[in-house]
């Protein structure tokens, strides 16, 4: 199987994604995908969309990290700072507090 293109999503959008697909006969590979996303994922997908476009607004937070943050959902600046932690550029404590802020508003206790 060859990648023909490869874009960065939240867990809730590959879970949207592959739900469509749930009549489909899927791979093994694919069950087990589905059934971790059932499990462990309960944001919706248009707060997803919402919390990726924030994220990439505050300071130089790629779409790949964005996505990486709205998995985590740290709650705390040493969570972040761990996500950043091989990036050549890591956010200032400033663009951290703003992360958690939206974070905070998405989080679902």
């Amino acid at each position: 199987m060859e990648v023909v293109d490869e874009e960065p999503v939240p867990a809730a959008e590959a879970r949207n994604t592959m739900s469509k697909k749930k009549g489909e006969e899927l791979a093994y590979e694919q069950k087990i995908c589905m059934d971790f996303l059932e499990k462990n994922v309960d944001m919706n997908v248009t707060d997803a969309r919402k919390a990726m476009k924030e994220l990439q607004e505050v300071g130089r937070i790629k779409p790949r990290q964005a996505a990486i943050l709205i998995n985590i959902m740290p709650e705390e600046k040493g969570g972040v700072r761990l996500i950043f932690s091989k990036e050549r550029i890591s956010p200032s404590e400033e663009e951290m507090e703003k992360v958690l802020e939206i974070l905070d508003k998405y989080r679902n206790y």
